[in-house]
């Protein structure tokens, strides 16, 4: 907490000499220059979701869930842990950026819970699918999620089931010199019973902050999150009807960068990331504390990009760009019950970063081709690339590419929890990924059709399995012998039916494997649904009324059941979801939104065990000044 007042006292230091600069381009490239990025030519089909009024949910990810078919675990209600999954890949294969903001927390298995970010002032998430490890380094093995904030005035005041309660206050401004915005964002609930055993809920409470300040050449952005929500697990961490366990998390995220066009040729970026993750866990049958996990992530940035124009006598011209970056994190754990053996550490890493990177559009072409090599305090060096070719003829695009990528152990897996449950492997390699893809999209005249398709394959090296038997009791990570494989296609449809409504569909169909020993053959792996399908429908009635309607659907499922031993693998029904959200605007200032979710009431579970919430309403009210 020192941390973050000290930060507040300092923000007025940032409002000098400031003049207000746009949305910033998806991170697809090492580039730091945003007008020399043509997403369009990108060897890829990158999803922007642009969000309108019009989008009120709970949180981040019932809009992904809306816009997409990307795969979620939810460990129960709203106030549960909430993961990601994209290509068949581990949750924390996904790299999650805030406004550019590193997120992933590497004191909770080095992964995002998107149970703790809710949608108000979000303009914006791009979501990039596959291997960029040659831009992002280890966390981007299977896909990047950067969400993206926005400096408004509004309020909005909501009230749903379950006892929800949502406020968020927001101010911006801005002059000849610089842009501002500040947001409070309070929520709270009573949950659901997410073991489905006593009908006892499980609290959430969420309180949050953002001030971002920002120019042409300066941009400050500074997150907080204050977090409290009850568990249903036991002291093992099985679930569990519980009345005591419960978690509080402390979050600071910030961002300083400085850019600037040195000449008409050459563009530099600088930043500065620093963040922290604090996770009290409290035990399950006193209420008391039980164990600590901290960590702290300090991230510095320098890419600058050159265009080659002088030397091309032509308006096609390559660009080259080289980055460096130097990223160190602190773990920090401390265990109350010394029974089992002690579990308290302080751990720590570095490491450094050299990238490089070409970019080369021709007419109808563009070649892509990136290098990034990672020296690590802990690890071999990894060397990672990208390669991509992509032809685009008007409204049609085709493309190819080839990548690898790398995840480093996290510090659980690597020094282990109690001594007596979870021994750490500190012989644990890296995780490495191969990867191709090759799609294509079309629109048509006036964008009335516009479909896209992506078809991939992946090869994990040394994938690495957290729930191994050791030798002398308990469990153990470790590597894994053979290779696992991933492949999948990628559909989305979009057809404007008149200037009043449109139709979006979107259709992932994901094959992941991993090697069984027993069996010799490769199995499915737990927790990735092979298909998913999204389908939306918008209205807008009236000038004042307008109404979305999306179905959302995912086939069973695999888990494993953990209430008896020996563990048995047991599978998950598939299930459909019916949502419906309607606006009506009072006036120009004034809306009122209605969202109920999961109209039909069906039961379902995305984690084994754990029930997900029934059908819900929210009533929203917001005011724009």
């Amino acid at each position: 907490m020192r941390r973050f007042y000290l930060m507040l006292l300092l923000l007025p230091i940032y409002f000098i000499s400031l003049t207000a600069s746009g949305n910033e381009a998806p991170y697809i490239y090492i580039s730091p220059n945003p007008s020399k990025v043509n997403i369009d030519l990108h060897s890829s089909n990158i999803d922007i979701i642009s969000l309108g009024e019009n989008n009120v949910n709970y949180s981040i990810t019932d809009i992904l869930k809306k816009n997409t078919s990307l795969s979620f675990s939810q460990s129960g209600g709203i106030s549960s842990q909430n993961q990601l999954r994209m290509r068949g890949g581990e949750a924390n294969h996904v790299l999650v950026l805030i406004d550019g903001i590193d997120v992933n927390d590497a004191a909770s298995g080095s992964e995002y819970d998107f149970g703790q970010l809710f949608s108000y002032n979000i303009s914006s998430i791009d979501i990039l699918s596959g291997a960029f490890s040659n831009v992002h380094g280890p966390d981007a093995v299977s896909g990047v999620v950067n969400i993206k904030t926005k400096n408004t005035n509004s309020l909005n005041m909501a009230v749903g089931s379950n006892n929800t309660n949502i406020k968020n206050y927001s101010i911006a401004g801005e002059n000849k010199r610089f842009q501002y915005g500040i947001d409070v964002n309070l929520l709270s609930s009573k949950g659901t019973d997410d073991s489905g055993t006593s009908g006892g809920r499980n609290r959430y409470e969420s309180d949050n902050f953002r001030v971002n300040i920002k120019s042409i050449e300066h941009d400050f952005t500074l997150l907080y999150f204050d977090t409290y929500r009850q568990n249903d697990r036991d002291a093992s961490g099985m679930l569990a009807d519980s009345e005591y366990a419960s978690t509080d998390i402390n979050q600071i995220y910030s961002k300083y960068s400085f850019q600037k066009s040195i000449n008409k040729y050459v563009f530099s970026k600088n930043e500065i990331q620093y963040s922290t993750n604090k996770n009290n866990d409290f035990a399950p049958t006193t209420g008391l504390f039980s164990s600590l996990t901290q960590s702290e992530k300090l991230k510095l940035k320098s890419s600058t990009s050159i265009q080659l124009k002088e030397f091309f006598k032509s308006k096609y011209y390559p660009t080259i760009s080289i980055g460096l970056e130097h990223k160190k994190i602190n773990f920090t754990q401390l265990v109350a019950d010394k029974t089992y053996g002690d579990g308290d550490q302080m751990q720590g890493e570095y490491s450094n970063s050299y990238s490089a990177e070409l970019i080369y559009p021709l007419k109808n072409l563009q070649f892509e081709f990136g290098l990034r090599k990672t020296t690590n305090q802990k690890f071999d060096n990894q060397n990672t690339h990208r390669f991509g070719i992509t032809y685009k003829n008007k409204n049609k695009k085709i493309f190819f590419n080839h990548s690898t990528a790398f995840k480093n152990p996290t510090f659980t897996e690597r020094y282990g929890y109690y001594a007596g449950t979870f021994k750490g492997n500190s012989d644990l390699k890296p995780e490495n990924v191969r990867q191709y893809e090759i799609g294509y999209s079309i629109n048509t005249a006036k964008e009335k059709f516009n479909i896209s398709q992506t078809f991939y394959n992946a090869k994990l090296k040394n994938e690495i399995n957290g729930f191994t038997s050791h030798p002398e009791g308990g469990y153990t990570a470790k590597n894994m012998d053979s290779n696992s494989y991933r492949k999948g296609l990628e559909t989305k449809v979009k057809y404007n039916i008149n200037k009043y409504s449109n139709a979006f569909i979107s259709y992932n169909y994901v094959d992941s494997t991993e090697y069984n020993s027993t069996s010799e053959k490769q199995k499915s792996e737990s927790r990735r649904p092979r298909n998913v399908l999204n389908i939306n429908y918008d209205n807008n009635f009236f000038n004042k009324l307008s109404m979305n309607s999306n179905i959302f659907y995912s086939s069973k499922v695999k888990d494993t059941d953990f209430s008896s031993y020996p563990y048995q693998n047991v599978y998950m029904n598939s299930y459909f979801l019916l949502n419906t959200t309607m606006n009506y605007n009072v006036d120009s200032n004034n809306k009122i939104s209605l969202v109920f979710k999961n109209i039909f009431n069906r039961e379902y579970n995305e984690v084994n065990g754990y029930n997900s919430p029934g059908f819900e309403v929210l009533i929203n009210y917001r005011n724009s000044f």
